[in-house]
């Protein structure tokens, strides 16, 4: 069936491509740095996040995404340093993409308002093999050779917080950098184009009992051309250690999320991608997972695992 429908499944990805050139995520909210530098050292003293992302299962080349972010609040909270690296794979293109990221936060009683950088260094490879042609005379693809091509971008964002909720902007691939392939070779030669990405996040967090939290959040992805991507997700949390939720995006998935927190340091969570778009039919879903690792490195209060940043501050530090 997939080699039926190859053509139809490189033309779907390619598209994804175009569209989606920063990676989504269900579970964004387990590491927002990623499209939102102002999240840098909001959290603890060391926080480290992987993710882990297969996309339509099933599909041959359909998207594989592997993610790794790490950041510290410094400076008794008024800066945030840290970097992530994620490594995109979507049929024929792979693709790395390296930040370093540096936020400054302007404290108030009882919120802070952040303003956060990133420079990027990206490195995509097209490989001509992992391309099947209907015309094998198609002069713009070379199917016996390689190339890979590195540029530099950056990202910047917004973002006003406490524990309880969170609004912020970000965006992503700014100046706009272009790889071009095949540069020596006047016939094939060609150009990828990069998209910057706009982002919007907004999220509450609501309970009479806190011992049953209701995490809230919304966020609405832009990139020119293209219609605006729209995910809400809502999770329990139960005794802030077992995590349970759903996810919508809009003309495409609803996604079933449970998790686990151990000692409000260390969360790990699943999620299951169920698409509802026209490509239900040729794949089986869309899997993905995140581990997290947060902490002040033995200074934490006992206390619900509070450091009393804020005035009236409620909850743990991972759903801040």
């Amino acid at each position: 069936m997939i080699r039926k429908n190859i053509i139809l499944i490189f033309l779907i990805v390619s598209l994804y491509t175009h569209a989606q050139q920063y990676p989504w995520w269900t579970q964004y909210r387990s590491n927002q740095t990623l499209y939102n530098p102002a999240f840098c050292g909001t959290k603890r003293l060391v926080d480290v996040r992987l993710n882990y992302r297969n996309q339509w299962t099933g599909y041959d080349g359909a998207p594989k995404t592997y993610a790794l972010a790490l950041n510290s609040r410094l400076w008794n909270g008024r800066i945030g340093v840290g970097g992530f690296v994620f490594k995109d794979d979507i049929g024929p293109f792979k693709k790395i993409n390296s930040s370093i990221t540096a936020a400054y936060h302007l404290k108030f009683p009882d919120s802070e308002l952040s303003f956060g950088v990133q420079g990027n260094y990206m490195k995509q490879r097209f490989n001509g093999n992992d391309v099947t042609l209907r015309n094998q005379q198609d002069k713009a693809i070379n199917q016996y050779m390689e190339d890979q091509v590195g540029v530099f971008d950056g990202s910047f964002g917004i973002l006003y917080y406490n524990d309880r909720f969170h609004i912020g902007a970000g965006a992503n691939n700014v100046m706009g950098s272009n790889y071009e392939y095949y540069k020596n070779d006047t016939i094939k030669k060609g150009l990828y184009y990069n998209k910057a990405h706009y982002n919007i996040s907004a999220g509450i967090n609501w309970a009479d009992n806190i011992d049953f939290t209701f995490e809230n959040t919304i966020l609405a992805v832009y990139i020119p051309g293209v219609p605006i991507s729209f995910d809400y997700t809502m999770r329990m949390h139960l005794k802030q250690q077992l995590i349970a939720g759903f996810s919508f995006r809009l003309n495409d998935a609803i996604a079933l999320q449970l998790g686990y927190t151990i000692k409000e340091k260390i969360q790990i969570s699943y999620s299951y991608d169920i698409v509802t778009s026209p490509l239900r039919k040729y794949q089986n879903g869309t899997h993905e997972l995140s581990l997290i690792f947060s902490s002040n490195l033995g200074t934490d209060k006992k206390r619900r695992g509070l450091d009393k940043r804020f005035i009236r501050q409620r909850y743990q530090y991972l759903l801040q």
